[in-house]
């Protein structure tokens, strides 16, 4: 069993919801613009859940439950920083929806 892929993808699925609760409670809050502080928040996540991701698929190489380490686990863990976009937009997309 190889679970290389859900530790990948599920840091950065963790990443959008993360931005989505920061959106609809910047929204709950009665925020007139959120465009810069959601960039912001964005970026922070990202590279926070770099560390994450690195650590988590590190254990899991560890337990032996991954069994692909990718390209030095860059490919495993590089999914968090590029999602920083997709993060910024999400927040800023519920916060307009929840307006």
């Amino acid at each position: 069993m190889d679970l290389s892929s859900t530790v990948a993808w599920s840091v950065p699925v963790a990443g959008c919801l993360l931005a989505a609760l920061y959106g609809h409670g910047r929204a709950e809050a009665g925020a007139q613009s959120i465009w810069g502080s959601a960039l912001w928040v964005a970026i922070v996540t990202g590279v926070l859940l770099t560390f994450v991701q690195v650590v988590l698929h590190g254990a899991c190489i560890g337990a032996r439950w991954c069994a692909d380490q990718g390209d030095v686990n860059m490919s495993y863990w590089f999914q968090s920083f590029m999602a920083i976009p997709l993060y910024w937009l999400v927040a800023c997309s519920v916060w307009k929806i929840k307006q």
